[in-house]
């Protein structure tokens, strides 16, 4: 399949209007009414919104954010001291501030989404009579719209209400109960405007992006509203199941690997290109130290401690390949499966080669404020490193899309609505699971092993660093619990505080208790 980067359109089509004809109307004087007449020119017009999720990448994002505040990944000081932020240990032990840059960056990711969406429907809208293909565009961006507000709405709970471009005044903030509401009503009235899946639309919108979206959001009722739809969210992932549009990958790794798009699991991605895309998506400038770098023939790392927390390290099965594949611990060898060696002065001062064995799970909560030891902390290596050389800037972008709805998570998603409904043994024969299991070389769970506190490990697992991770602990009752380097927390601490700037910049904001 070739490889279709949506958030590319708009400078394919300025390039193709600048260089192939002399004589046409410049790109920046095309009347409006001209500009939007065909899928094409709509489709490059609503790029942006597409673009801006490629900030998700990022060091500080909501992608990292979220990482930090699950269970998965610590940012402790690192053993040479270049590395160990304030902003980090403040998410790591669940005491942040409304000053906290990781959050702020966090909540612009969203809103800077739902603005442009919302720029995109306001102009599609009023550029005159609304045909199919407008419809379509609008939908798309009215989803899209619905995804940002459905991860600011998971964080911080009471957020504003703001889909109208043209009002002036500040946006009234809005509760859970009410996004609900809207989110629900979003999806439902516009998803019959999308398309179905087809291969040309990768990294698009698509009905069944919007029906994983609802399901997700089905997921989150008991939370937001205190009302439970299990039922509602299963029937929907089932049909994405029973569509025949995905299929489970035979390999784990084939999900994050170098040019990944090929992924039979991508509902929607977003994708990453070294020379395409603006964002940069590059975890081994944040988890790689300077020893590491040789293997792979990547520079500039910046020794950053993005690690394995050593309590989720520890809850891995025995045998299971998923750990291998998602972090590098144990002993270190490179790609032709020599023995790794980093060099470091001995007692004498004399500089000598060390080998490089990865402690991942013995690692004292000291260290975290203290230092790492030089080879302490599992690294990420989920998503595949390039060694062709192209690696040595993070201004360079990955090859790899970051796959956000994932269909193995289709498949979980189904199996937990099922246990809510406990339906316990039929839950633990859907085909499906049993193959994500030993895919990943466990033995498939029975009805007489399979548990909510099972299946969530599993989930952990399956689903590790994908961004999934924070909400599951809330849903499970566990995200006030005490883990490596965090105490137990209070209620307050599920919801996210609003940032400060934020606060600041509009008076009909309240901000969230505990704050």
């Amino acid at each position: 399949m070739k490889k279709y980067i949506y958030t590319i359109l708009g400078i394919a089509l300025i390039a193709m209007i600048s260089c192939t004809n002399l004589d046409e109307i410049p790109y920046s004087q095309i009347p409006k009414s001209e500009f939007f007449s065909s899928e094409a020119m709509l489709s490059s017009y609503a790029a942006r919104p597409y673009t801006l999720l490629q900030r998700w990448g990022r060091e500080q994002s909501m992608w990292t954010m979220i990482m930090q505040l699950s269970n998965e990944v610590a940012v402790p000081k690192s053993y040479n001291g270049s590395w160990g932020e304030v902003r980090y240990s403040e998410l790591q032990k669940h005491i942040i501030p409304s000053s906290n840059k990781l959050v702020r960056m966090s909540w612009l990711f969203c809103f800077d989404g739902i603005a442009a969406c919302n720029d995109v429907i306001h102009e599609v809208s009023n550029s005159g009579d609304i045909n199919e293909t407008k419809q379509k565009i609008i939908a798309e961006m009215k989803l899209l719209r619905a995804y940002y507000y459905y991860l600011a709405v998971d964080c911080w709970g009471n957020v504003p209400y703001a889909v109208d471009k043209s009002l002036s005044d500040y946006p009234e903030q809005k509760g859970r109960d009410f996004f609900f509401n809207f989110l629900e009503s979003e999806i439902k009235d516009n998803i019959d405007y999308l398309d179905d899946y087809a291969a040309n639309k990768y990294g698009r919108v698509t009905k069944d992006m919007a029906n994983f979206l609802l399901a997700k959001l089905y997921m989150s009722s008991k939370d937001w509203t205190g009302t439970e739809m299990w039922a509602d969210a299963g029937k929907l992932v089932k049909g994405i199941m029973d569509s025949g549009n995905y299929a489970l990958t035979d390999n784990y790794n084939d999900n994050f690997k170098v040019h990944n798009e090929t992924s039979t699991e991508a509902i929607f991605a977003i994708p990453y290109s070294s020379i395409f895309t603006k964002e940069a998506f590059y975890p081994f400038a944040i988890t790689l130290n300077s020893d590491l770098e040789g293997i792979w023939g990547i520079g500039d790392t910046w020794n950053g401690t993005f690690m394995g927390q050593p309590d989720f390290m520890a809850s891995y099965e025995t045998g299971d390949t998923r750990k291998e594949d998602s972090w590098l611990f144990g002993q270190v060898y490179d790609l032709n499966g020599n023995k790794w060696f980093y060099t470091a002065p001995d007692a004498d001062g004399n500089q000598v080669k060390h080998n490089y064995f990865v402690e991942d799970i013995n690692i004292p909560e000291s260290k975290y404020s203290n230092g790492l030891g030089r080879t302490d902390g599992a690294r990420i290596i989920k998503w595949t490193y390039q060694t062709d050389g192209m690696l040595t800037s993070y201004n360079v972008s990955m090859e790899n899309d970051f796959i956000l709805f994932r269909y193995s998570d289709a498949v979980l998603m189904y199996v937990e609505c099922l246990l809510r409904q406990n339906k316990v043994a039929e839950a633990s024969l859907i085909p499906e699971f049993m193959t994500i299991r030993t895919r990943a070389g466990l033995l498939p769970f029975t009805a007489d092993n399979l548990n909510l506190n099972s299946f969530f490990i599993e989930r952990a697992h399956e689903m590790a660093i994908e961004g999934w991770e924070r909400q599951d602990l809330i849903r499970f009752g566990k995200y006030l619990d005490a883990w490596w380097c965090k105490p137990a927390g209070i209620e307050n601490y599920l919801l996210l505080p609003i940032p400060d700037q934020i606060m600041a910049a509009n008076p009909k904001l309240t901000q969230n208790p505990g704050y």
